[in-house]
């Protein structure tokens, strides 16, 4: 580059060209290769420097004998079209909708810009009588659209505030270009020969511009909004300060040398320094704005917090918006493997996202954590739910972070509608109710609030509520479901089963009520409860009628350590043996419980030590490894009931392979099978024919109270066969 400033200026002019035209390939290639979500001012970009190549190539056209253009030629008018695509290039820098705010620091920097302009360029051109006509037209409008790009350049810093290598060397590139124009302009109007000196700025220029192109962080810069705006830097309080100094000594300059203190150029910057101290009187007050809404910024992202959200929901009342709650999938999990630094970089990133991906009036907070609240118009085809797919898009790109592989994010988007003069007291609570369902739903995903989920949830919440009134009530009580021994037909077990009954006679189904009990951590007082009222049940039942009992034990009884010997207190208070009860525990406890496997093992092991034996409950229906059967103590497999509905009697030959394999399996591992759900006398006869040990169901009894059993019981005794009367 220094090796062209000093050739001739015809020689000159074609190494402009060629540097020209490996700037366009460069940002060519840098836009097909890094694929910006944003890329039109990169092809504007590609616009100008071709534009300036063509100017070029109509000056290098145009020389005179003396090896100077001749004035106007096309060299002048591609150099303008230059400006002007420039111009272009630096206003879509920024996508529209997202251009609001540094209206103030743009034109205080245009008045600091354009006191040097006037006293270095116009006020001397305006009075050199070289110039006049189309010449002195055409160097006012260059000199201005330098003006116009640099408030541009500082709309860009203001609004967009980014900060990659490609935004700091295009700023560069815009900077050192209204440096050399200016210093061109200096050189022309004083006679100086600084041609060599602008050719280094001007051939600087193009190098930036193609560096900028080049470097991977090009994709990120144009397009985007990191952050809402904020209060101004210290560094831009001393440019300011700067700026009113500097102009304040350009007119003791003039006044100094026009001592009338009337000549143009000092009227225009005594009126220059007047508008800047009234701009800087108006940023004064934007900042104290600012700074006392402070407590309404979140102070790591730059975006509202919830005090920002509900202003936004209380003043939007008149217009159909949604609320979007936006939770980052996974981010516990990074931020504990890698750091709370790169989980803060990963937060900034993922709000710098959201406001590329919404409109310029959305309202983005920061709600906590990792959670982002969105609130935005809706109208005109656009929903919540097109809006958070938009989102959904914009985060899931790659996060590339220093010291980390780079790794994708998720995200879960609650959506909740609102309609133009709709109450929003309840707008947040919705919004959350959705995002939970997104969340359940695994992620990744977008739930538009439903009121009959948020019904559900609510009689959820209440009925959980109400499960540990109805314990401390004695709504709970324990029916009996005898267990026949197929081969023999006598009743040999039975099976403790919970059942809820509401003061006004409403029954609560099992179903409906034991699920919540497991979710809300009811299921450890209820199940104690359940265990104390077996035993004591037990002991009759066993002592009269030589019974055992099975009972239901939730992962959560398992987990506590102390859980075993609670069991063989009860049993010893109440003077039945540990042969006399079964503990049943399903497939998913041996899957849920793998980082308590030591624990698990160890009660049931303690148990079975004291003669209590081990059941797998619905067995066939969960994930468990045969490996579990194999290092558990397991004495019982309970077949589910979905086997013995339809299987048995209308099953395929592949439906009864599968039931045979799990009785060969048990036979071989020296366990007892139980059928569950047994409701024909076809289905009993037809598992007797395969080998299976026990069933229940309802064709031999329903479950009843532990009174209806021993009635149950009394009358067998000296009966034969197998069938027994049915318990309602």
């Amino acid at each position: 580059m220094l090796l062209g400033t000093l050739l001739d200026l015809e020689v000159r002019i074609w190494l402009y060209m060629a540097v020209a035209a490996s700037v366009m390939g460069a940002v060519t290639v840098g836009v097909r290769r890094y694929r910006p979500a944003w890329s039109a001012p990169w092809w504007l970009m590609v616009a100008a420097v071709a534009a300036s190549l063509l100017a070029n190539a109509g000056w290098a056209l145009a020389l005179t004998p003396a090896g100077v253009p001749r004035f106007p030629s096309f060299g002048d008018l591609f150099y303008a079209l230059m400006l002007v695509l420039l111009v272009l290039s630096n206003y879509w820098w920024v996508r529209p909708g997202q251009r609001r705010g540094g209206a103030v620091e743009a034109a205080i920097v245009a008045l600091g810009g354009g006191a040097f302009s006037w006293t270095l360029v116009i006020e001397p051109l305006l009075f050199d009588d070289r110039f006049g006509g189309l010449r002195l037209a055409s160097y006012l409008c260059y000199a201005a659209m330098d003006l116009v790009i640099l408030v541009l350049i500082v709309r860009i810093a203001v609004v967009s505030r980014v900060r990659t290598p490609a935004y700091r060397l295009m700023v560069a590139a815009g900077g050192l270009l209204i440096i050399t124009n200016t210093v061109n302009f200096a050189g022309l109007l004083s006679g100086t020969d600084l041609d060599r000196v602008t050719a280094l700025g001007w051939l600087g220029t193009y190098l930036l511009i193609g560096g900028a192109a080049l470097h991977p962080s090009m994709a990120l810069s144009t397009g985007t909004v990191t952050r809402n705006p904020a209060p101004a830097s210290r560094r831009r309080l001393l440019l300011y300060v700067t700026l009113i100094l500097a102009i304040s000594a350009l007119t003791v300059t003039s006044l100094a040398t026009d001592l009338g203190g009337h000549s143009p150029r000092t009227i225009v910057l005594e009126l220059l320094g007047c508008a800047m101290s009234v701009l800087l009187i108006a940023r004064m007050s934007q900042l104290a704005a600012l700074l006392n809404g402070r407590s309404r910024l979140d102070g790591l992202t730059g975006l509202g917090n919830r005090s920002r959200l509900q202003d936004a929901l209380d003043g939007g009342g008149g217009r159909d918006q949604a609320l979007l709650l936006v939770d980052l999938d996974g981010f516990r999990d990074l931020n504990d493997s890698f750091g709370d630094q790169t989980g803060d970089a990963v937060l900034v990133e993922a709000a710098r996202r959201l406001r590329a991906a919404l409109p310029g009036r959305a309202v983005v907070v920061r709600i906590s954590g990792d959670e982002f609240a969105v609130l935005t118009d809706t109208g005109d085809g656009l929903d919540g739910a097109a809006v958070a797919q938009d989102i959904l898009d914009g985060l899931h790109h790659p996060y590339r972070l220093p010291g980390i592989p780079a790794r994708r994010i998720a995200a879960s988007i609650g959506v909740v509608p609102l309609a133009a003069n709709a109450p929003r007291g309840q707008a947040l609570r919705d919004a959350d109710l959705a995002l939970r369902s997104a969340r359940s739903a695994g992620g990744q995903q977008v739930a538009v609030y439903d009121a009959a989920v948020h019904a559900e949830r609510l009689a959820n919440t209440q009925l959980v509520a109400d499960l540990h009134r109805a314990l401390e009530a004695g709504e709970f009580t324990v029916h009996y479901q005898p267990i026949v021994a197929l081969a023999t037909g006598d009743v040999v077990e039975a099976e403790a089963l919970l059942r809820w009954t509401r003061p006004d006679g409403t029954v609560v189904p099992p179903g409906r009520f034991i699920p919540l009990a497991e979710q809300s951590g009811a299921i450890v007082a209820i199940g104690s409860w359940v265990l104390a009222q077996v035993c004591a049940d037990l002991r009759d039942l066993h002592r009269e009628h030589g019974l055992s009992v099975t009972v239901n034990v939730s992962a959560q009884q398992l987990r506590d350590a102390r859980f075993a010997q609670r069991v063989l207190d009860l049993l010893g208070r109440h003077d039945v043996p540990g042969s006399a009860l079964i503990v049943e525990i399903t497939e998913t406890v041996l899957v849920t419980s793998v980082v308590d496997a030591a624990t698990v093992t160890e009660q049931l092991q303690i148990l079975r030590d004291h003669g209590v034996r081990i059941a797998i409950d619905d067995f066939g229906t969960g994930y468990s490894s045969l490996a579990y059967l194999r290092q558990l103590p397991v004495d019982i497999l309970k077949m589910d009931g979905s086997f013995t509905a339809l299987q048995i009697e209308e099953g395929t030959v592949r439906d009864l392979a599968f039931i045979r394999a799990i009785l060969e399996l048990s036979r071989n591992l020296g366990l007892q099978t139980i059928a569950e759900a047994v409701e024909t006398a076809a289905q009993a006869d037809r598992l007797r024919e395969l080998g299976c040990d026990l069933a229940q169901g309802y064709h031999f009894a329903r479950p009843a109270p532990v009174a209806a059993l021993h009635e149950l019981m009394s009358e067998r005794r000296g009966r034969t066969g197998t069938a027994l009367p049915q318990l309602i």
